[in-house]
């Protein structure tokens, strides 16, 4: 798990920070990333499918990375204290929320979509963005995959 929450945490910057796509529609070369993209709809009007792209794609996944992480270090580092104990309970209650609002596949399977409906007039390049994001995706799946929330409160109740 360990291994799994830091892969997620290198690939989680470059994901959201490096161009997804890159369009060349006669002569102009436009390039956006995924954070770009939802401000983008957001300025068009359409504010709540912006915040829904910025909370599914980019806040939590990150903060649910940034939750699993801690849950494994608090693990490694013993539950002796009763704050420490308290986080780790708080992180397990939220768990549930947290992996129901990430939809990185979601994202993914746009990113094809907008290819090939744009390819028809126009010369599409995935970005390093993308294999970022689909590679985060890939770890976040296996991630969530790894994680077993039963075992999770076992450890909380000293088994």
């Amino acid at each position: 798990m360990l291994a799994l929450c830091l892969a997620a945490l290198f690939l989680y910057l470059p994901a959201n920070m490096l161009p997804v796509l890159e369009i060349h529609f006669i002569g102009s070369i436009r390039d956006t990333t995924v954070i770009q993209g939802a401000i983008a709809v957001i300025e068009q009007g359409y504010p709540i499918v912006g915040i829904a792209v910025l909370l599914a794609a980019v806040v939590a996944p990150g903060i649910l990375i940034l939750s699993v992480l801690s849950q494994v270090l608090i693990i490694k580092m013993g539950l002796h204290h009763p704050t420490l104990k308290q986080v780790y309970k708080q992180l397990l209650k939220h768990h549930g929320l947290l992996t129901q609002l990430t939809m990185l596949e979601i994202y993914v399977i746009s990113f094809l979509v907008s290819a090939f409906q744009l390819s028809d007039f126009s010369d599409i390049f995935f970005g390093l963005g993308s294999f970022c994001f689909t590679m985060l995706f890939a770890v976040v799946l296996f991630m969530q995959r790894e994680y077993n929330k039963e075992h999770m409160w076992a450890y909380l109740n000293g088994r």
